[in-house]
């Protein structure tokens, strides 16, 4: 699989799969196995590996920057992901120097706040737990192409949501970085079912050699053999805390000099698309696995607020709507990367024609012999935060189309 310490929401093997790059060449595999695809230009992980060309790496960064600006636009994350610690002022009085005692509204309910994100699923933190490592690797050939595509594992597990199923390369203590994406997993009667492909678990030894070279696809051991199986989910016991200035003159409970007194606290969504949270203070049940309710420890409505939560799009037309995206994003995403490469990608005339089209600048035009250029601007084009390229103006409609856009 190619393999970023970069993490991106869409895998780097999609985004070649949507330009059209041979997989295995894009896995740093050599292949005679294509016979109707005369470019063999190997991908590294790194650039410096292969002269003026761009890496693996080149290509995770594009992805992330055309992630986090379309996210950025559209106020959420374009797939679920986990916000750590955002820290928020909690809505007070009108009235200056009043405080609320109970912190409730005109209604007598707990006052709402508005989280930085929407599409908001539910409080909690990023867990990770072992299923089972050094699972085996099972490879065939359903197509009959002489090629054993189709990666097979096996586990036994309780979970019962594929979404927090994932595969990682064995050895890896479960890193982000070593995830293979995508897989498709069917869990049935107590055992978890995941296939993905080969090129996705290339021997990961090699990657960072200085004098990198192909391996053979056709070879067994140019693969691993083994990955370690996860449960990623989302951990509720960690949602709210809720945060004092200490009153020198009267303090309900112990202050210390210089700090913020501090209580843990949970949250319930007034309106989960817009981001608006309900925080109430609470403590962590163990036993039963929810939250006992409280009372505010410093006898008033807190000063700020900091917040664990889980948000994002979830398309639920697809499986494991959790961790993949949605098509609507998928292309916007690829196309836009795609437009930031400012260096050859390979040799391949169809790879870089596909770029070449969504790096292209829309405001400029030549004309007579070709040399000279001319400036086009229309309101749309001034319009764009996300620049003039033709993938940045692909994106910028998939923002702006109707019902998608949450402004923050």
């Amino acid at each position: 699989m190619p393999v970023s310490d970069i993490k991106t929401w869409l895998s780097t093997t999609e985004w070649a799969e949507i330009i059209g790059i041979n997989p295995l060449h894009f896995a740093g595999l050599s292949s005679t196995l294509f016979n109707n695809n005369v470019c063999g230009d190997i991908w590294f992980k790194y650039a410096w590996q292969h002269s003026d060309r761009v890496g693996l790496d080149d290509i995770a960064m594009a992805i992330q920057q055309a992630e986090q600006d379309i996210s950025r636009e559209v106020g959420y994350n374009l797939i679920p992901d986990w916000t750590t610690e955002e820290r928020l002022d909690y809505t007070k009085p009108h009235i200056p120097g009043a405080y609320n005692i109970h912190g409730t509204n005109p209604r007598g309910m707990f006052k709402s706040v508005e989280l930085k994100k929407g599409h908001v699923i539910s409080g909690g933190v990023r867990a990770k737990t072992a299923i089972e490592l050094g699972s085996a690797v099972v490879r065939s050939d359903p197509n009959g192409d002489g090629y054993s595509e189709l990666c097979t594992v096996a586990v036994a597990t309780t979970v019962t949501d594929t979404n927090e199923i994932h595969a990682y390369y064995v050895g890896k203590s479960g890193a982000d970085a070593w995830e293979i994406r995508p897989i498709d997993v069917v869990i049935s009667v107590g055992v978890a079912t995941i296939t993905f492909k080969s090129w996705q678990i290339v021997k990961g030894s090699d990657f960072d050699t200085f004098n990198a070279v192909a391996k053979d696809g056709s070879l067994a051991a140019s693969y691993e053999t083994t990955i370690d199986v996860y449960r990623v989910y989302n951990d509720p016991a960690t949602q709210v805390q809720f945060m004092w200035e200490n009153n020198p003159i009267n303090c309900c409970s112990t202050c210390s000099a210089c700090t913020l007194g501090t209580q843990a606290g949970c949250f319930h969504l007034r309106n989960p698309r817009l981001g608006i949270a309900v925080p109430a203070p609470a403590s962590w049940n163990s036993t039963d696995e929810d939250f006992d309710t409280s009372e505010w420890s410093a006898c008033r409505e807190p000063d700020q607020i900091r917040f664990w939560y889980y948000s994002g799009f979830q398309d639920k037309e697809i499986d494991r709507y959790n961790f993949r995206m949605s098509p609507y994003w998928k292309y916007a995403v690829a196309f836009l990367a795609a437009s930031k490469l400012d260096r050859p990608t390979c040799g391949c005339s169809n790879v870089n024609q596909f770029i070449d089209h969504w790096r292209f600048d829309m405001m400029t035009s030549s004309y007579g012999d070709g040399v000279g250029v001319s400036i086009q601007v229309t309101p749309e084009q001034l319009s764009n935060r996300l620049g003039s390229t033709r993938g940045a103006l692909y994106a910028w409609k998939q923002i702006n189309r109707p019902g998608i856009r949450i402004d923050k």
